[in-house]
């Protein structure tokens, strides 16, 4: 009997060295696995309450206006003016909603910036409708005559056919810098127009077709290249480019206008992030880190060039949204 329970005895003892070499074994081949016991941080939006910020509607005209939120006090504060995609206008309560809760937006009022959500006209019966220019130039001075912002540090952020209307509004207005996200420069350099239109649709399919597929010089004809070289001459301020690696449009920026915009001497950066697709920089994406560092990027390109730096905003309401 106590022969027996010897022998259990170093049984189980030999079992568990046993156990213990193989768990070490383990997290030497996959040093992960023992990381992966600690919880994991969530990326998460700093959300700024109505009380703290409340949001004040700016109108300019019918087609163009913005809800404007500011961080306390009297200022001086830094302005960004976000531009939506898309050719259309959207509703004021959509840009209330969006100064609210959207990640972008959001994390720059948390950072301390007077934040800007505006629309302009629509234009999706004509893609080359300059008229989207004046009613955001109408924007940018509205914004630099508010008492509580530096008129010298007021930046656009803007994403797709915002993005395009960023860097013709930089063309035309004094601004701190202009940041980009996966800009429609096929609108830009007038690829795009309303014979490339189709009912219901953005772009007529053939179109679509011929930009997805076709070689981008091949398109770039020269008279587009001295119209778009024109309209770049005119850009002033610092630009920064935003791109994912996935969208056809990545061809047109990377391999065209910012080759451009460096042939004529401008102060151009390029941002990648892999993986990315169209709309990452608003906050949509499967990968949550990856809008909030294009977010960081921006801010930090933005502070490189404005006059009054931001301050963030202490006292943050504890909710936090998902990034």
């Amino acid at each position: 009997m106590g022969k027996g329970n010897h022998h259990a005895n170093s049984d189980q003892r030999l079992g568990i060295i046993l156990l213990l070499i193989l768990s070490a074994l383990l997290l030497v081949s996959n040093p992960q696995r023992g990381a992966a016991a600690q919880p994991k941080s969530a990326v998460t939006v700093p959300l700024v309450s109505a009380e703290v910020s409340p949001i004040d509607e700016m109108g300019i005209s019918d087609d163009a206006y913005a809800a404007v939120r500011r961080p306390p006090g009297d200022g001086p504060f830094p302005a960004v003016i976000f531009l939506h995609g898309g050719l259309g206008h959207t509703s004021m309560e959509r840009l209330c909603k969006d100064a609210m809760t959207g990640s972008t937006h959001a994390r720059f009022l948390a950072w301390g910036y007077v934040t800007v959500n505006a629309t302009r006209r629509d234009i999706s019966h004509d893609p080359q409708d300059r008229g989207v220019v004046e009613d955001t130039l109408a924007i940018v001075r509205k914004v630099k005559q508010l008492p509580y912002v530096d008129p010298d540090s007021v930046v656009l952020y803007g994403g797709s056919g915002g993005g395009t209307l960023a860097l013709e509004v930089g063309g035309k207005a004094k601004l701190a810098a202009v940041a980009a996200g996966e800009p429609a420069t096929i609108i830009y350099m007038g690829m795009f127009t309303k014979e490339h239109r189709a009912e219901g649709s953005l772009i007529a399919a053939d179109r679509l077709k011929e930009f997805i597929n076709a070689d981008v010089e091949t398109l770039y004809t020269p008279k587009l290249r001295a119209h778009t070289r024109r309209k770049l001459a005119e850009i002033q301020c610092p630009v920064l480019i935003l791109h994912g690696d996935q969208h056809w449009l990545r061809r047109f920026n990377l391999d065209v206008f910012v080759p451009e915009m460096k042939t004529l001497g401008k102060s151009v950066e390029v941002r990648i992030y892999p993986g990315e697709n169209h709309g990452f920089y608003w906050g949509r994406s499967k990968n949550p880190a990856m809008p909030l560092k294009a977010n960081q990027d921006a801010h930090g390109f933005f502070r490189e060039h404005i006059k009054t730096q931001p301050k963030p905003i202490r006292c943050i309401a504890d909710q936090a949204a998902p990034g």
